[in-house]
């Protein structure tokens, strides 16, 4: 969600959907319960997936969550550096 600071103003605020990871993802070096931010979702055969990304200051990889009906992990992928 962006909210501009007037019509034609520049953006001073900008705010994300943030979700707990539900498992350990040790490549990446998260922790369950730890959070990313959701950067889309996606309905597929009734299963909602939802994209996250997890940094510590620095992006280090993404994740594909499936929210309903179970809140697990699908995938996940580090950023290459």
């Amino acid at each position: 969600m962006e909210i501009p600071a007037a019509m034609g103003g520049q953006l001073r605020y900008q705010e994300y959907d943030r979700i707990s990871i539900r498992e350990d993802v040790p490549a990446l070096g998260i922790e369950k319960d730890d959070e990313g931010v959701i950067q889309g979702l996606t309905l597929h055969n009734e299963t909602v997936f939802a994209f996250v990304t997890y940094s510590t200051g620095q992006t280090r990889g993404w994740v594909i969550m499936e929210l309903k009906p179970q809140r697990k992990v699908s995938s996940y992928k580090a950023v290459s550096r």
